[in-house]
């Protein structure tokens, strides 16, 4: 019976250490990929071909990782238009933008960064055609704002016009048409790819990959070492 017992001991030891080792090398390995997706997020990826906006976001939703960059297209019309002073450029350089609020079909509506505010773009209220890249609303004000001037480009920031769901993020504008296929000419602005900020943190993913696989070595290890210490305290006696 005392064998037995001492038997069923130490297979529940030997149970709860493989169960700890493999939970640690797990939460290592979760912290791999993690790693390798946020290197793969920080380069510039292929270039999509453009898509409708609806097939990538939703009214009302906050925008998928799948969204952000997507060169998207939709048609609308605008009805009201906004200034976005000192906004940062590709170039680094700042800029007053022309920013409109369009509305979409079912009223819904998204921000619509039209190019920069030097009166190349008349403000339009008929049915408009966009080509423009859909990148994630802004969280910090380049400015001060009231009923004309956004400090940001956020779609939370024109909530109170009108009943429309809005899209989550803003679309810069490579292009618009008019009704009839028209190219709708004036100051655009470079759309780039954004490089996810995130990327700065792939070190400390693997740091926490080096610290879970370590403590899946210190849990193995642990019943051999104090094994070899009970081994020799008996020696000593």
């Amino acid at each position: 019976m005392r064998s037995t017992s001492s038997l069923l001991k130490q297979s529940g030891s030997i149970l709860v250490v493989l169960l700890l080792c493999a939970t640690f090398t797990e939460l290592g390995i979760w912290q791999l990929h993690r790693a390798q997706a946020v290197q793969h997020q920080a380069k510039v990826q292929p270039e999509k071909p453009v898509i409708n906006l609806e097939n990538v976001a939703a009214a009302g939703h906050n925008l998928r990782d799948a969204a952000y960059n997507r060169l998207v297209t939709f048609s609308g019309k605008y009805v009201k238009f906004y200034n976005a002073p000192l906004q940062v450029l590709a170039s680094q350089k700042s800029a007053d933008l022309r920013v409109g609020l369009m509305a979409l079909s079912r009223d819904r509506a998204i921000l619509v960064v039209r190019g920069l505010n030097d009166q190349s773009l008349p403000d339009r209220s008929d049915l408009i055609t966009v080509t423009g890249r859909l990148y994630p609303h802004q969280n910090e004000d380049h400015a001060n704002g009231d009923a004309t001037t956004l400090s940001r480009l956020d779609p939370a920031l024109v909530a109170g016009v009108g009943n429309y769901q809005l899209f989550d993020g803003y679309v810069s504008a490579l292009s618009e048409s008019d009704a009839a296929g028209n190219l709708i000419k004036g100051s655009r602005i470079p759309a780039p790819q954004l490089i996810n900020p995130i990327g700065g943190f792939y070190w400390q993913h693997i740091a926490y990959v080096i610290t879970w696989w370590f403590m899946a070595i210190l849990v193995l290890f642990a019943p051999f070492y104090n094994r070899a210490v009970s081994r020799r305290d008996r020696v000593n006696l």
